[in-house]
This record gives C-alpha cells, sequence and structure tokens, in this order.
C-alpha cells in the first residue's frame, strides 16, 4: 500500500513538471539535479576559463528566472537563454536544463507571434551549428551529427510545449461544453416549467369557467327563493331563512371571489380572525361563544385562514348533527390560537356521532399542516378543540 501511494506521488510530480504549471517545483528540481551532476562529476569541457562557481550564480539566476516567466515571459526568456548559454560555456551541464526551460516556456506560455518568431531562431541556431560544424571538421557525418543534437536540445522542447498547450485547449474546450450542455439543460428545464405553469393557468380557468357556471345559478336561486320567503314566513322561521339567504349570498360572494382568485393565479382567498364573531353570530342555531383574541396581528394569514375556515366548519358540524342543541364555542389567543368546540349529543350515545365527515377531516388537515394540535371527544358530549401556534408577523396584515 505504502509503495503504490509513493508511485502515485511520482507520477504526480512527473505529470506536475511535465505540464510547466509549477514553476517552484520546476526550479528547486533543477537546483538539485545540477547539485547532484556536479558533485558526481558529471560535466562539459568549458569553453571559457573559469573558477569553478560561476555556474552556481549563473544557476540561481536561472531558476529566478524560471519563477517569474508567466509575469514577465520575454525578460525570463532571453534571461535562461543568457544563462544557459553561460553554464554551458563554463563547462556545466546544467545549462541544458535552462536552455530547455527556454524554450519550453516561451512555447507554452507565447502568443501564436512569438512561437513563431521562437520557431525561426530555433531553425537558425540549428542551422547555424551544422554549418559551423562543416567549417571546423569539413566531415558530413560530424554535421549530422550535429543537427541531430540541435532537434534533440532546440526541437524537443518546442514539441513537448505543444503538446501541453493543445491537451490544455482541448481541456478548456471540453469544459465549455460541458457548460454549454449545463446551460441548455437549464435552459429546457425553464422551458418546461413555463409550459407547466401555463397549463396549469389553462386548467384553473376552466375550473373557475366550470364553477361560475354550475353554481352561480343555484346560489343565486337560493338566496331568491329564501328571501321571498321571509315575508310570509312565521316569526320561527324567519330566522332559519334569514340565515340561509345570508349564507347563500356569502357563498355567492365566495365562489366570485373564488373564481377571480382562480382566473388570475392569485393566492387563495384570506379570511381573518376578526370576522368570527360576526360569523358566530350570524349562525342560525344557538351559540354560547366566548372571543378573547387580543392581538390577531400576531398570527400569519394561513392561521387567520385555516382558524376562519375551521369555525365555518364546526357551526356546519353542529347544525347538521346536533341542530337542536346548545354549542359552546370558545376562541381564545394564549400563545398560540385555541379553538374549542362543545355540545351534547342528541340521543343515543355514539348514535349519529360526528367525525366521519369530510368536514372534521378537512379541519385535521389544517391543522396538521401549520403544526397546530387537534383533538376530538365523543359520546354523551362532542368536543373538538384545535390549536394553532402563533407565528409572529412583523407588520400588520391588511
Amino acid at each position: 500500500m505504502a509503495s503504490g501511494s509513493g508511485m502515485l506521488e511520482s507520477m504526480n510530480f512527473i505529470r506536475r513538471m511535465g505540464s510547466g504549471d509549477k514553476e517552484p517545483e520546476v526550479a528547486g528540481t533543477y537546483l538539485v539535479l545540477v547539485v547532484i551532476l556536479h558533485l558526481a562529476g558529471v560535466a562539459n569541457s568549458p569553453l571559457i576559463p573559469a573558477s569553478g562557481v560561476e555556474w552556481i550564480l549563473l544557476l540561481l539566476l536561472g531558476a529566478g528566472a524560471i519563477l517569474i516567466r508567466r509575469r514577465w515571459l520575454l525578460p525570463s526568456t532571453v534571461a535562461l537563454a543568457l544563462c544557459g548559454l553561460g553554464m554551458l560555456a563554463v563547462g556545466s551541464i546544467g545549462g541544458y536544463f535552462l536552455v530547455f526551460e527556454c524554450i519550453f516556456g516561451s512555447f507554452l506560455l507565447g502568443s501564436a507571434r512569438v512561437r513563431t518568431v521562437m520557431f525561426f531562431v530555433l531553425a537558425a541556431a540549428a542551422l547555424s551549428l551544422a554549418i559551423a560544424s562543416w567549417l571546423a571538421t569539413r566531415n558530413l557525418q560530424e554535421v549530422v551529427l550535429s543537427l541531430f543534437m540541435a532537434g534533440f536540445v532546440l526541437f524537443i522542447p518546442m514539441l513537448w510545449a505543444e503538446n501541453v498547450r493543445t491537451a490544455k485547449e482541448l481541456a478548456r474546450a471540453e469544459s465549455q461544453r460541458a457548460h454549454a450542455l449545463q446551460t441548455a439543460a437549464m435552459a429546457r428545464e425553464d422551458r418546461l416549467v413555463a409550459e407547466h405553469h401555463a397549463a396549469r393557468i389553462e386548467e384553473r380557468t376552466a375550473l373557475a369557467r366550470e364553477m361560475h357556471d354550475v353554481l352561480s345559478a343555484r346560489f343565486s336561486s337560493i338566496a331568491l327563493l329564501s328571501g321571498a320567503l321571509l315575508p310570509a314566513a312565521s316569526h320561527s322561521a324567519r330566522g332559519p331563512l334569514q340565515s340561509i339567504r345570508v349564507e347563500s349570498v356569502s357563498g355567492l360572494e365566495d365562489m366570485a371571489g373564488m373564481v377571480r382568485m382562480l382566473h388570475q393565479g392569485g393566492q387563495a382567498l384570506q379570511a381573518r380572525i376578526e370576522d368570527l364573531p360576526a360569523v358566530a353570530a350570524g349562525f342560525g342555531e344557538p351559540v354560547r361563544w366566548e372571543y378573547r383574541v387580543e392581538d390577531p396581528q400576531r398570527f400569519s394569514p394561513a392561521v387567520h385562514t385555516a382558524a376562519h375556515r375551521t369555525v365555518s366548519e364546526l357551526l356546519v358540524n353542529h347544525a347538521k348533527h346536533a341542530p337542536d342543541t346548545l354549542l359552546e364555542l370558545s376562541i381564545v389567543q394564549h400563545h398560540g390560537l385555541s379553538i374549542v368546540a362543545r355540545n351534547r349529543m342528541p340521543g343515543a350515545p355514539g348514535s349519529d356521532a360526528p367525525g366521519a365527515g369530510i368536514g372534521l377531516r378537512n379541519i385535521r388537515t389544517r391543522v396538521a399542516a401549520l403544526d397546530g394540535r387537534f383533538a376530538l371527544r365523543t359520546g354523551d358530549v362532542f368536543e373538538a378543540r384545535v390549536e394553532f401556534p402563533e407565528i409572529a408577523q412583523g407588520a400588520a396584515k391588511p
């Protein structure tokens, strides 16, 4: 396991060196290699007399030039060329490293114009070296060997740099392609969402049309018939008839508001806790109610609407299942909003006990959606307890 990890680290190091992205590592590696070569006695024959320590200064200057090549490419290239040739002149084989980095950095980081000029400079240098070899030896074999060495020393780093540059450009193009695909996918998702929204609006519009066509005539008929019966009705029947007329007119108004909401795609109809006393007072059945809500503005609009719907459901539930009994209704604010409805059940215990209808299920669903609590007790006495949490609001609701 340790040997595998060491090999992987070595491969990563070689990859970083070959990519030319880690100048400090490159400069440090060359310093270590040149020192090791000198300690091993590996050197060229000096072309100029030297004391043997000049290569140290030239090597340090060349390492510094490697560090600055991304910011100042031209000064770095010139410094590397001069330091590399100077090290070769004083007999240090480390000069080949600096010449390599001079060419490699130019073709890796330079513009197209810089690379073109550098190619002609290298070609001229190789041709000059061949001519000098011919003039010095008049031996064709030496000329060929000189061209081979020039090609190895001068053109290998050029080809290496071009390969690295091409690989980086391909990786960049692939990254841009992936980004374009992601952008296209997001645009497609936005289009699908917009189509879904348009389909939902169309469905809501059709639903609003159906509600208006089917229900408005029925509500209007109930209101007109109950209103027409009021003058001829007995005193005991006028109260229920008046309640029927009021409820039908209110239902017609609520339905009209809901139709407008469905047409416009707005939020659901909202009610207010402050309206609950009027709801209880206008109910046709006998109700003894308690209302103590000092600060209704502390509740969110969702709690206002849910409380209004809950009280309406409880009143309707009482009218259906225990119409001749007294309903005790309590609406109290204490940390949250507590709604309690209680009445005695007529007939045998448990007979026709409420709780299986959709109204109480609707209450339970609303309470659960707002993290409230709902408790139900049936038997001789029916009791429903609802508690909504208090959600503080920064401003009063309209």
